[in-house]
This record gives C-alpha cells, structure tokens and sequence, in this order.
C-alpha cells in the first residue's frame, strides 16, 4: 500500500510540475521592432533572411516578441498559400511531362497541409499554446521538406517552385525559432 501512495505522490508531483511549467508567461524583451528582429534571428540558419522577412511588414517596427511571432507564421502562411497558387497555375498548363506532373501534383497536397497547419499554429499561436505551435509548425516543416524530396529526387524539377520551398522552409524554421524562444 505504501508503494500505491508513493507512485500516487510521484505522479501527482509530476502533475503538478507539468502544468505549472506549461503555464508560464513568455520571456520579455526590452527591444522592439527591427532591433528585436534581430536578437531573435541570432540563431537562424540565414540571420539577414530571418531579419528581411519579420520586418517586412510596416507593424514590425513597434512589434514586440509575440507579436513578431504572428507576423513569422503570417508571413510563412502566405508563402505557402502563393507557392500553393503557384503550384496549381503550374498543373494547368499543357503538355507537362509526366515526371514534373507528379512532382507538382505531390507538391501541392503538401502546400495544402502546410497552409492548414500554419493556420492551426497561428490559432494556437493566439491561445499561447507554444506546445501546439510547435507541433503544427514541425508539421508544416516535414510537408515543405517531402515537397524538397519530390523535386530532388524526380526528373520533374522546377526551379521556381525548388526556391519557393526553401524560403518556404527558411520562414518555418524561423517562426518555429521564435515560437521557442517564446515558450515558458
């Protein structure tokens, strides 16, 4: 019976723990807009891109960290919406070769996730739920790289769309960076 009650204490310990770390408030920063920008892009795979994108909005100039996190998943989910766009203009032309047909054709069902899960991660985004965001944007992240799969792999390459996809991967690594640094 002891054994019974300790687990019990553990889990309830354990419980308890989880939930008050999961409740946090997010770090504060005492800079705003271009020069946040910048302290939150430190660790990005390509700082200067990181720092173009999230002030590319005229709201990043007084932004503060959550709010730069919206503006990263507004601007990935836009990205993927017009690569999307992008995308289905390309599968109505005519006399695509079939390689580059399958190619965009697997492409776009991962845009379509991707949009989907970007949304979700900005509706969680919105509730502070960072664990949800993290997750839809991981998501989103392995639709961009299946679509990078789809390009290197095939014979059916488009440059355009290859270019897209990486900014489109460059923005989701990055939101996802800043939704890190977000979480409590």
């Amino acid at each position: 019976m002891k054994m019974v009650g300790r687990i019990f204490l553990l889990f309830l310990s354990v419980s308890v723990t989880v939930v008050i770390a999961g409740n946090g408030t997010p770090p504060t920063f005492t800079e705003k807009g271009k020069a946040l920008a910048e302290k939150l892009c430190e660790k990005s795979e390509d700082k200067a891109f990181c720092v173009a994108s999230l002030t590319s909005r005229p709201e990043a100039n007084t932004a503060t960290a959550p709010k730069l996190g919206v503006i990263a998943l507004s601007i990935a989910s836009t990205n993927a919406s017009d690569t999307s766009f992008y995308i289905k203009a390309k599968l109505k032309q005519k006399n695509l070769e079939p390689a580059l047909e399958d190619t965009l054709d697997d492409c776009s069902k991962n845009y379509l996730d991707a949009v989907a899960q970007l949304d979700d991660s900005l509706a969680a985004l919105l509730a502070n739920s960072y664990i949800d965001v993290d997750i839809w944007l991981n998501t989103a992240i392995s639709d961009g790289e299946a679509c990078e799969s789809a390009l290197s792999e095939r014979a059916g390459n488009d440059a355009e769309l290859a270019r897209r996809n990486t900014n489109f991967l460059k923005l989701c690594k990055d939101a996802l960076l800043i939704n890190t640094i977000l979480t409590p």
